[in-house]
């Protein structure tokens, strides 16, 4: 298991304190700068720490005069006999305006409708912190848990146990490879194939696919055997060498200028060595956009130079970079998610039912055909 990040660290002190009653509802806890001082961290780790705690709802940040002690985060758990049994529990691995943001809002409100009360958990790809969190709702009394799983080289051993317990938990967007948990996600592998068929067919056939070295889940997997089906159903020899799957930059160090620029010699390099590339298929938002910029500084033009497309990303068109993408529905993603969660607690039938949500594709006239 890796190391926990410091932030978490910082995050699970202040936590700790608030729940000893060092810090009372109200009071003011440290600032970025005296956290900065008390762990000896920089100004990001301290800052990091803060926004966790505030989206976890344990502090309420004030602009220009601190952070203050959430008059419910401070609250005990209420005894079992007094615990509500409306309660369902929500872990994200992380969320942003590409991804996730419409899927939270979507189920608390679903939820809310339905006489639910969310339990929101962020656990920042942290598989430590999501095993903390499961534990903490089954604690609390939720009656299910809906979960977008952490990314991980291993499935969550508390995860799995939960899962096999016959408690009623929900995954969404990414599947546990090789067991049957009812989940709810996207028809990644479907479109994936279908759109790049539609990209050979153009005369594409020298497609850069391009994404983290970090990213490993069901969802980015299945886009892959997606690509990979389309080329052999096609009988277009498929040359992996062209792809770039190892871009450092993430949602998580944005901020890191170095890992960036790497990115963009990866790219340049990529470009000077394999100048047959004609397309460019980014697996999720972040890669498109570096790929992008890079291009851009690069004075390449999309899609004079190079066609793009990739998966995900806000929806609107006036948006820049505004390539063509996937795009998820989240909406459908979480109603149905919230549905099945509610007919398992309902009918204790915990069978694997897996729920596949249509794609659109988004044209904003970045991929332009080769053929004559």
């Amino acid at each position: 298991m890796r190391k926990k990040p410091l932030y978490q660290k910082i995050y699970q002190q202040i936590k700790e304190d608030i729940q000893n009653g060092k810090y009372k509802p109200g009071e003011q806890i440290p600032t970025e700068k005296e956290l900065m001082e008390l762990f000896e961290v920089s100004r990001l780790t301290a800052k990091n720490a803060m926004n966790l705690m505030a989206e976890e709802g344990w502090i309420n940040r004030v602009s220009g005069k601190g952070s203050f002690v959430s008059e419910l985060a401070a609250q005990p758990p209420a005894p079992a006999e007094a615990r509500s049994s409306r309660l369902i529990g929500l872990i994200l691995a992380g969320f942003s305006d590409s991804y996730g943001t419409e899927l939270l809002r979507t189920i608390i409100s679903e939820l809310n409708q339905k006489g639910y009360h969310c339990i929101l958990k962020i656990s920042n790809e942290s598989q430590e912190l999501e095993t903390e969190y499961l534990d903490e709702l089954i604690a609390i009394g939720v009656e299910g848990i809906i979960i977008l799983p952490v990314q991980a080289e291993f499935h969550n051993p508390a995860l799995l146990k939960v899962t096999l317990s016959n408690f009623p938990v929900v995954l969404m967007d990414r599947k546990l490879a090789g067991l049957s948990v009812p989940y709810v996600g996207s028809n990644n592998k479907e479109v994936a194939g279908r759109i790049t068929s539609q990209l050979l067919t153009s005369g594409h056939h020298k497609i850069c696919v391009i994404s983290h070295n970090n990213v490993n889940n069901s969802s980015i997997n299945d886009r892959i055997d997606g690509i990979k089906e389309a080329y052999m159903s096609n009988q277009v020899l498929l040359d992996t060498q062209l792809w770039l799957l190892d871009l450092e930059t993430s949602y998580w160090n944005l901020t890191d200028v170095q890992g960036l620029e790497t990115d963009y010699q990866k790219i340049y390099q990529k470009i000077a060595e394999k100048p047959e590339i004609t397309c460019f298929f980014a697996l999720d938002y972040l890669s498109g956009q570096i790929l992008w910029n890079a291009l851009e500084r690069a004075g390449r033009k999309i899609p004079e130079d190079y066609s793009l497309l990739g998966f995900d990303g806000p929806p609107d068109n006036f948006l820049s970079p505004s390539y063509s993408r996937i795009i998820q529905n989240q909406k459908e993603i979480a109603v149905n998610a919230a549905d099945l969660l509610i007919q398992l607690i309902s009918s204790k039938q915990f069978d694997s039912k897996e729920m596949i949500i249509s794609t659109h594709y988004l044209d904003n006239q970045t991929v332009r055909s080769l053929a004559e």
